[in-house]
């Protein structure tokens, strides 16, 4: 029997890491603070375990969308509607990451004043993992939402024609002690290799939700900002373009609805009532959404963030290209 292979990873400096990826993006014509909101998101990603939406996206997607002028490095981006507890911005083509953040923390504002709060995005390209976003409402004593509508890759149930993308949908809560309660998941899966939504692909399994889930993601996002939904969003064989993506954003502040530190209090004992039930047979722990991230976080900030290496040696090669230095260390 053939042994799996393994895997090569090179440990990198998370700090060197960010500054690398910014400084990239700058070299590409990226405002600096959009860049290094770029770095931060994508590093974040790898620093949870979550390395499909990490520094991998940075040469495959967003480098060469840039040189093919598929993505503008500086967007102009605008408010095209806004009510004291809503805001819905064109990204106008540009890099996903740095107007979801933005729409975030406006939502997160008008969640301080309002109580709960709304946004949207439309025109917008890829946004990375949904529970950067979300998290960002933790330190407020807020509970975050964020998705994002995605490229067609899986029919719907009963269904055969592609039109559903994996359509992730982010909440984040905080606690007082325990790690926050982050449940950051696509409502789409692989059997055997072939999408699917969440559930598989008949009822069964429970495969209408998913799908479900996913519809709604994509009328949050896309119908609801005026952006694109449906089969106007590309398939999965379709070259890249412009501007297709649409997010979605949400606030809650939690002392709307009681004091915030005994929400918290009650957070720790409603999450360790699952995390100390009994386990099933050749398992030793129960965890909560969230959790396993955060622990692959505080273990990578200490030893180093793993990076696959191709993803390294692409990087090396587009810093020989861009004339930069290259030390992640």
């Amino acid at each position: 029997m053939a042994e799996a292979a393994t895997v090569d990873y090179r440990l990198a400096n998370e700090r060197a890491l960010v500054r690398f990826v910014a400084g990239a993006l700058r070299a590409l014509g990226v405002e600096a603070p959009d860049a290094a909101i770029v770095a931060d998101v994508l590093v974040a990603a790898d620093l949870r375990g979550i390395e499909a939406h990490g520094v991998a996206r940075l040469v495959s997607q967003d480098v060469r969308r840039l040189r093919d002028g598929v993505m503008v490095a500086k967007p102009v981006v605008a408010v095209v509607r806004e009510t004291p507890t809503s805001i819905v911005l064109d990204a106008g083509n540009g890099l996903g990451y740095p107007v979801a953040k933005r729409a975030m923390e406006r939502v997160i504002e008008k969640s301080r004043e309002a109580g709960t709060a709304f946004g949207a995005v439309r025109n917008a390209n890829h946004f990375g993992i949904a529970g950067y976003y979300a998290m960002l409402a933790l330190e407020h004593d807020m509970i975050g939402i964020a998705s994002t509508n995605a490229v067609r890759h899986a029919p719907p149930t009963f269904g055969r024609e592609i039109v559903l993308g994996a359509n992730p949908l982010a909440f984040a809560i905080p606690a007082q002690h325990e790690p926050p309660f982050v449940l950051d998941f696509a409502t789409t899966i692989g059997i055997d290799g072939v999408p699917a939504p969440l559930g598989g692909f008949g009822i069964e399994s429970g495969g209408h939700k998913g799908y479900g889930l996913g519809l709604l993601v994509d009328i949050l996002c896309g119908v609801l900002s005026g952006g694109a939904f449906g089969t106007q969003l590309p398939g999965p064989d379709d070259p890249p373009q412009p501007g297709k993506i649409s997010h979605f954003f949400g606030a809650i502040r939690i002392d709307g609805f009681r004091d915030a530190a005994q929400f918290k209090a009650d957070m720790d004992v409603e999450l360790r009532t699952f995390k100390d039930s009994r386990t099933s047979a050749g398992h030793d722990r129960v965890y909560v959404a969230g959790e396993i991230e955060d622990e692959k976080a505080r273990f990578n900030r200490e030893h180093g963030v793993p990076v696959r290496g191709a993803v390294w040696t692409g990087l090396e090669r587009l810093a020989a290209e861009l004339g930069l230095p290259f030390d992640l260390a």
